[in-house]
């Protein structure tokens, strides 16, 4: 019993020290060297944390492990719960091609719910789904995007005229347009149309002088899609006249003389681009590559 009293009188005066008056601490390091009599001194919670200093890094990266761990489980059981709440692509598409009606249906109305326009060549495949309510529902989710995206168009249309010089009405413009081109619902021909006035509208937000390098590298591939090379040409010397370090540039003149042939045109903005100061992207990389192989062919064959 005497030695219990002086265990519990060092301990109250140590732990009192060791907690430098933070009355919290000192209860916990108390408690703990209270209930595990000896052991519980062992333990590091007791002791001021710049006596472990040198185990900090290893206890933080060992800490970093463990919450890493938590996270990923509690990722796997949210994903879990919520699937049926979760609108990504690939899994609504899964779910219309094998799970059952109750799912489609379910999935469907959830797109619904959402902008459907992400979700717009799932929709496409959920229209010819074999169960009716099920395609029912894409058909009346497609229909409502070209509805919005047709009042859209209509609204920025009118907009666009009043104010061309106002380049942030010229790019909302530009930019529904695009998507109804992604989208599907035109034929041949109001394809073509809106190809062309999306080419105009690129062209005026360089008149305004608020073009970026995108601006221009758009407005050349659309043009290249029409088939409008002399307008596509136009495009690609301006381009690279006003971004002569963009790796874009050279690249588009290269597809430009590929479509027209000119294989020896091709081959010298490559050098160019090769020669050019430039860090490369992954794709341009490749697309280097590829044509530097080309031309390693093509020299051979001239020389046999």
């Amino acid at each position: 019993m005497k030695y219990i009293g002086i265990y519990l009188l060092l301990s109250i005066i140590a732990t009192g020290l060791l907690s430098r008056g933070n009355l919290k601490a000192w209860f916990l390091k108390l408690t703990i060297v209270l209930l595990l009599p000896i052991i519980g001194w062992c333990l590091p919670v007791v002791w001021p944390k710049s006596w472990f200093k040198k185990d900090e890094n290893d206890f933080a990266h060992y800490l970093a492990q463990q919450t890493e761990d938590i996270e990923f489980k509690k990722q796997q059981a949210l994903s879990k719960i919520e699937k049926q709440h979760e609108l990504n692509s690939i899994s609504i598409e899964e779910a219309l091609l094998v799970n059952d009606v109750s799912v489609r249906r379910k999935v469907l109305i959830d797109v619904l719910k959402e902008d459907a326009m992400q979700y717009i060549d799932v929709l496409k495949i959920a229209v010819i789904n074999d169960d009716t309510e099920t395609s029912h529902y894409a058909v009346t989710a497609v229909v409502e995007v070209k509805r919005k995206l047709t009042l859209l168009m209509q609204k920025l249309e009118v907009e666009y005229h009043q104010n061309q010089s106002n380049s942030e009405i010229v790019k909302a413009y530009a930019h529904i347009i695009q998507e109804y081109l992604q989208s599907g619902f035109l034929d041949t021909h109001s394809k073509e149309k809106y190809q062309v006035q999306y080419i105009a509208l690129m062209a005026q937000i360089i008149k305004n002088g608020d073009a970026t390098d995108e601006t221009f590298k758009e407005k050349f591939q659309m043009e290249l899609a029409v088939q409008d090379l002399l307008a596509a040409e136009d495009t690609m010397q301006l381009f690279k006249q006003r971004y002569p370090k963009n790796e874009h540039a050279y690249i588009s003149a290269m597809k430009l003389y590929y479509e027209t042939h000119a294989i020896e045109r091709l081959f010298m903005e490559l050098q160019a681009l090769k020669a050019a100061p430039i860090t490369f992207s992954n794709e341009t990389m490749n697309y280097v590559r590829y044509w530097s192989e080309v031309l390693e062919r093509y020299e051979r064959t001239i020389e046999n």
